[in-house]
């Protein structure tokens, strides 16, 4: 089957193999095959096919059936002339997708196009919000009659498709859902269950990173930070050295950053053998300060988006542009906080422990990292030498890899988990605090323990389903073997009354 739109571009320019969400081949039936990454490969009937097997033709093609994949585009008009461009547009210079094509054109290469015709007609959206997220204000380009509506920058704009998925995840009403799991409970359990929800979202985050957990003074520190989550202006927040004083803060003192990286870094494991295992090559370095300028105007840009979807943006593009040596994760995973914080999903001032809930599903944090690496180390040329230093070798050919990703996996993603922390991981931690104290309180109506003694006897059933082994009732030789057996009956009551819920 021939193929059509952006593979035809890719084969026939000879541009690198970006995955496509939507590809396009002719065939005898309209037909489209779902894979099982997500993306979709549609038939068309001979019909379809571009009455000029050209440039222009499979240009006008991809913009009209398979939307904007600005890699794509980038590439394609990084390795052709103008004219062919030139000749689109005055061919039809009313046309919506000629003029699609000419803004994008000279929005990536910077270079203006030498018309001899005036554009004309109504304005159009350069992405249509029916079928992207969008820039919250549109600003027209009268040059091309087009509404520039993209969330970032040239040096940096990612691309969030919309789907089934991420429009139910967007109306689902989590703020009412929290408030409704809030009355649930007595207030004051709320102030603890913070406490004890914010150091289990400090430990999952390094567990995340199979890091043991730091010093005590450390994990203070990063339990500060996100008790500040959502505090001050966003775009100062994602400034060079307000990143740098937060990195400093959570990382050993001996690899607090001095600013953005200088090296190519990379993500990897060594393997038994001393080689080294590449799961990630991070953008190159001269790349960094531009990227992340054009973020921090992507968060601008965003302040209506859905806050589930702006912090996957962010988050997720900070952790990909990997502006550190050390300490990205875990500051990718306070920014999640930072933003849902300023969307109003924590106005409770309930702690949502997010990271505890990608911890639980490894399995799928590792899906959404890797649906964008593994296409990348898949077209990625680079050595390692015997000190571990990488070197890009096709560095330029991944340049509209880096900037232009297409984060739609990572919104569904964080979008599905978010739901999950509330509806599951939140609620289960609420009521076992619940229970606790309901078996605290029947448990010292049985024997009137110290404070202390008590909770350590509480914590020995937890860990043994209720009972209390044989090692450990030594420990407690002044408890009559009347009084355990009754303290075992009131402590499995006190979970078991509130589990049936």
């Amino acid at each position: 089957m021939s193929q059509l739109g952006y593979q035809w571009l890719i084969e026939t320019y000879e541009l690198p193999k970006h995955p496509l969400p939507r590809a396009s081949v002719l065939g005898s039936q309209m037909r489209e095959t779902q894979w099982p990454n997500g993306s979709v490969e549609k038939t068309f009937p001979q019909h379809y096919k571009p009455a000029e097997d050209d440039l222009a033709g499979h240009l006008e093609f991809a913009l009209k059936h398979e939307g904007v994949h600005l890699a794509v585009l980038a590439d394609l008009f990084a390795s052709i002339v103008p004219e062919p461009i030139v000749s689109m547009v005055q061919a039809k210079p009313t046309g919506r997708y000629a003029r699609l094509a000419g803004f994008f054109y000279e929005w990536l290469t910077g270079e203006e196009l030498a018309l001899s015709v005036t554009v004309g007609g109504n304005y159009i959206d350069a992405l249509d919000p029916k079928k992207y997220i969008v820039a919250d204000e549109s600003k027209r380009v009268a040059r091309w009659r087009v509404r520039y509506n993209l969330l970032g920058h040239v040096s940096y704009c990612p691309i969030v498709r919309r789907s089934e998925s991420l429009d139910a995840a967007i109306a689902a009403p989590l703020d009412i859902e929290i408030e409704d799991l809030m009355r649930g409970f007595p207030p004051e359990l709320f102030a603890r269950a913070n406490d004890y929800l914010y150091m289990k979202e400090t430990r999952s985050t390094y567990g995340i990173e199979r890091e043991a957990m730091p010093q005590a003074k450390r994990c203070e520190r990063f339990v500060t930070l996100l008790r500040k989550a959502g505090a001050g202006n966003l775009w100062s927040l994602l400034q060079e050295a307000s990143l740098k004083e937060k990195q400093n803060l959570i990382v050993d003192p001996r690899y607090a950053a001095q600013g953005y990286r200088a090296d190519q870094s990379y993500v990897g494991e060594q393997l038994p053998n001393f080689t080294q295992r590449i799961h990630y090559i991070c953008p190159p370095p001269e790349l960094v300060p531009s990227m992340m300028e054009a973020l921090a105007s992507c968060a601008e840009a965003s302040h209506e988006v859905s806050p589930l979807i702006r912090a996957a943006i962010i988050a997720f593009s900070f952790v990909f542009i990997h502006p550190f040596e050390d300490g990205n994760g875990r500051l990718h995973r306070f920014l999640i906080h930072d933003i849902l914080h300023r969307g109003g999903l924590m106005k409770t001032g309930l702690m949502l422990p997010v990271s505890a809930t990608m911890l639980r599903l490894m399995g799928e944090y590792d899906k959404a990292l890797e649906s964008y690496s593994q296409s990348l180390m898949a077209m990625a040329d680079y050595d390692v030498d015997e000190g571990g230093r990488l070197t890009l070798l096709n560095a330029e050919r991944l340049r509209s890899y880096f900037q232009y990703p297409d984060l739609t996996p990572q919104s569904e993603y964080l979008a599905k988990t978010v739901a999950i922390t509330i509806r599951e991981d939140v609620s289960a931690e609420l009521r076992f605090l619940r229970n606790y104290d309901a078996a605290r309180a029947a448990v010292l109506d049985t024997v009137d323990l110290p404070d202390r003694r008590c909770d350590l006897l509480l914590q020995l059933l937890h860990q043994n389903q209720g009972k209390l082994s044989k090692g450990k009732r030594a420990q407690f030789s002044e408890i009559t073997d009347e009084e355990l057996e009754r303290i075992e009956a009131v402590f499995m009551e006190a979970f078991k009354a509130t589990d049936s819920e």
